[in-house]
C-alpha cells in the first residue's frame, strides 16, 4: 500500500468519525431541548420539594435544636394520637399503584380527620343492599309509622294548649301578659316588655285584682281598655316609689280619686291612683321605695286597692312585670 493509499484511507476514517461525533453531539442537544414528560415532572417537583423540605428540617435542627425537639415532641403525640396509620398505609398504597390524586386526599382525611376516614371506608366496603319486595313492604310500615307518631304529637300538642287555655282565671290574671292584635290595642298602648335602666320596687306586695287589658268595667258594665293593674292592699297600706323621680302632679278626679304622678329617669312615669290620701307634695324628690300615699278605694272603686300605671314617653306599658303578687 503506498503511502497516498495510506492516507487516504486515515482522512476516510477521521471524517467518519467526526460525522459520528457530530451526530451524537446533535441527539445530546436534541434531548436537551425536548419537554420531560408529564409524570417525569412530577417526580421531579416532588423530589425537589422533598428535598428542600429535608434541608430546611436540617438546617432549623442545627441551628435550633430546643425548639425543633419539643415540636417533634408535639407532632409526634398529635399523630400518635389523631392519627389512623392503617388508613395512612392504605391509601399511600393505592396512591403508589396509581391514582395519586385521591390518594392524597385519603391520607389528608386519615391524619386529621380519622374518625372520618374510618366511617367513609367503612360505608365503602359494605355491599349496596338490592332491593327486593320484603324490603318495600318494611319502608311502607316504617313511614307508616312515622306518620302516626308525628299524628300523636300533634294530637298531644294540642290537648296542651287547651289545657293551659281552660286554666282559671286567677292562673290567667297572673300571667305576665295578654296578647292581643295590633289592630285590637290603643294607639297609645305597647305590650312590649321594657327594659328598665334604673332600680325599682314594687308599690305594694298583694293580690293582683285586675290585669292590664281590655276588661268589663267594675261600675259601668261595659268593655274598655284598663291601663294599669291593680294590686287588693288593705285601706292605709303604705305604696312605696317605684323609682328615683321628682313628684310632678298630686290631685283627685272624679275616676282616679286621691292619686299623684312621678317622673323617672328615661321618660318613665309612673300614677299611684284611688289612693287614701298622698303623704307627698308636687315638686318634691323622692327615692324607691319611700312612702308617697297610702292605699284607699277614692274615686271610681268597688273596695280598697292601689291602682297603679307605668307610662313610657306618653305610652302605656304592662306594670305587670315589675310588680310583686301575693
Amino acid at each position: 500500500m503506498t503511502s497516498r493509499q495510506t492516507g487516504k484511507r486515515i482522512s476516510s476514517v477521521a471524517a467518519e468519525q467526526r460525522r459520528r461525533n457530530a451526530r451524537r453531539k446533535g441527539a445530546r442537544q436534541t434531548g436537551k431541548n425536548e419537554p420531560l414528560p408529564l409524570g417525569e415532572r412530577r417526580q421531579l417537583i416532588r423530589l425537589v420539594a422533598c428535598g428542600s423540605i429535608f434541608v430546611l428540617l436540617v438546617a432549623a435542627k442545627l441551628a435550633l435544636p430546643a425548639q425543633m425537639e419539643r415540636f417533634n415532641e408535639k407532632l409526634s403525640a398529635a399523630l400518635s394520637s389523631n392519627m389512623d396509620v392503617q388508613a395512612v398505609f392504605s391509601a399511600l398504597g393505592r396512591g403508589l399503584s396509581g391514582d395519586a390524586d385521591s390518594a392524597a386526599e385519603e391520607v389528608y382525611q386519615a391524619v386529621f380527620h380519622p374518625a372520618e376516614a374510618r366511617e367513609t371506608a367503612a360505608q365503602a366496603a359494605l355491599p349496596m343492599p338490592q332491593e327486593t319486595p320484603a324490603m318495600d313492604a318494611l319502608r311502607e310500615q316504617r313511614e307508616k309509622a312515622l306518620v302516626s307518631e308525628t299524628t300523636e304529637e300533634q294530637a298531644l300538642t294540642e290537648a296542651q294548649a287547651g289545657e293551659q287555655t281552660s286554666q282559671s282565671p286567677t292562673e290567667v290574671s297572673t300571667l305576665a301578659y295578654v296578647l292581643y292584635s295590633d289592630k285590637n290595642l290603643p294607639e297609645d298602648v305597647s305590650l312590649e316588655q321594657a327594659i328598665l335602666d334604673f332600680d325599682y320596687c314594687t308599690p305594694v306586695s298583694a293580690p293582683l285584682s285586675s290585669t292590664f287589658g281590655y276588661r268589663e268595667h267594675p261600675v259601668e258594665g261595659e268593655e274598655r281598655f284598663h291601663y294599669g293593674v291593680d294590686l287588693a292592699a288593705d285601706t292605709g297600706t303604705a305604696v312605696a316609689c317605684f323609682a328615683d323621680g321628682t313628684v310632678t302632679a298630686v290631685g283627685e278626679s272624679s275616676s282616679y280619686g286621691k292619686y299623684c304622678m312621678v317622673r323617672h329617669s328615661g321618660g318613665y312615669d309612673t300614677l299611684y291612683a284611688h289612693c287614701s290620701r298622698v303623704t307627698v307634695s308636687s315638686g318634691a324628690a323622692v327615692s324607691k321605695g319611700e312612702k308617697i300615699a297610702e292605699v284607699g278605694e277614692t274615686g271610681m272603686a268597688t273596695g280598697p286597692h292601689l291602682h297603679f300605671e307605668l307610662h313610657r314617653n306618653g305610652v302605656y306599658l304592662n306594670p305587670i312585670y315589675y310588680v310583686s303578687t301575693s
